[in-house]
């Protein structure tokens, strides 16, 4: 069967990544890259656009062996969409921020994760976050453009099962940030309109549901049950036994691979769930798309930062009257397997 020969190909490149000390030195090299370029914006006393375009230019044809980072900005005008807040229409920007991570094996697509962010910079000692963009990344109620990437697209249905499709980056001096899913800082807020570091302790729920992962996780896998009971039984048992230690489950930290990371405390925690495929929505796996909108939205931001030669893009149908005329930082990762064959 195709998707379990490729699920077990993925596994098998996993296992020999993570013994790999050249790939924990590209994660240490590609972090402290990262906290110089936060670090150089701070001193310049940069706003939060130049904060990220420093980040744009580190990350840029950083690779190691099958892992490749590209990153663009997108310039033009902020992008904001339409929907209803509570009981009332509001119009909010969606993020300025697309994290994308992409299994390949050459240039067909195995697997894919989107993770929409929005930074903010510190004002002093605490992160104002706005209530009304917080319910929108968080929620992802239907919306429509009004200005920017969706400005002729209406009624747009984005699915968040995984509860980290919505971001912030938490930019602070001197150069670091932090990373938090959108019901995260919802939690952390506990009704404010601002967030400061002191707030940020996590939930005794979510640190003992991180603690506890200690099974693979299997949300990636769609398709997958269709196979024979007995087959399908053996297939995770085996996967299991030979991998599981690799391979961590919802909790926040997601330090493990293919997890579902809600929380970094700091840059070289973020570049690690990263480069380990635990950021974002899962949007593809294995000939399924597993939620088409948030795919298609993915596959025509990679198109228009210019990353058409990452792997064979599919068309975007729904988003083909997408016109590109905002400000958004791309950033793509790319984990070809067919480096490991054989």
């Amino acid at each position: 069967m195709k998707k379990e020969r490729e699920m077990r190909r993925l596994f098998e490149a996993i296992a020999r990544l993570s013994a790999d000390d050249g790939f924990t030195r590209f994660q240490n090299e590609s972090s402290h890259d990262f906290y110089q370029a936060l670090g150089q914006g701070y001193s310049c006393n940069d706003n939060e656009v130049a904060l990220v375009q420093r980040l744009v230019d580190a990350a840029n044809g950083k690779l190691y062996g099958p892992i490749q980072l590209h990153a663009n900005m997108l310039h033009g005008s902020r992008s904001y969409v339409e929907f209803n807040y509570m009981d009332k229409p509001v119009t909010k920007e969606l993020g300025d921020m697309a994290i994308i991570s992409i299994v390949t094996k050459g240039s067909e697509r195995l697997f894919q994760r989107l993770c929409i962010i929005q930074n903010k910079k510190t004002n002093g000692k605490s992160w104002s976050i706005d209530q009304e963009q917080l319910f929108l990344l968080k929620n992802f109620p239907p919306f429509s453009g009004n200005k920017g990437i969706f400005k002729h697209c209406r009624d747009v249905l984005f699915r968040n099962s995984s509860g980290c499709l919505g971001a912030f980056g938490l930019m602070n001096s001197p150069g670091e940030m932090l990373f938090a899913s959108a019901p995260l800082v919802a939690e952390l807020q506990c009704g404010k309109k601002s967030l400061s570091m002191s707030d940020i302790s996590i939930p005794m729920d979510l640190l003992n549901e991180s603690r506890n992962c200690s099974a693979v996780h299997f949300p990636f896998l769609p398709g997958m049950h269709r196979m024979h009971p007995e087959e399908w039984f053996c297939f995770l048992e085996d996967i299991a036994h030979n991998f599981g230690a690799l391979f961590g489950g919802a909790g926040i930290f997601g330090t493990r691979f293919l997890g579902a990371c809600r929380f970094s405390r700091d840059v070289h925690d973020w570049t690690r769930n990263w480069t380990q495929l635990n950021v974002g929505e899962i949007t593809y796996a294995y000939d399924t798309v597993t939620n088409a909108p948030v795919d298609a939205f993915a596959n025509a931001l990679m198109q228009s930062a210019g990353f058409a030669d990452v792997f064979d893009i599919p068309p975007s149908n729904q988003f083909a009257e997408m016109h590109f005329e905002h400000q958004m930082a791309v950033f793509a990762m790319r984990f070809d397997v067919s480096d490991f064959e054989g």
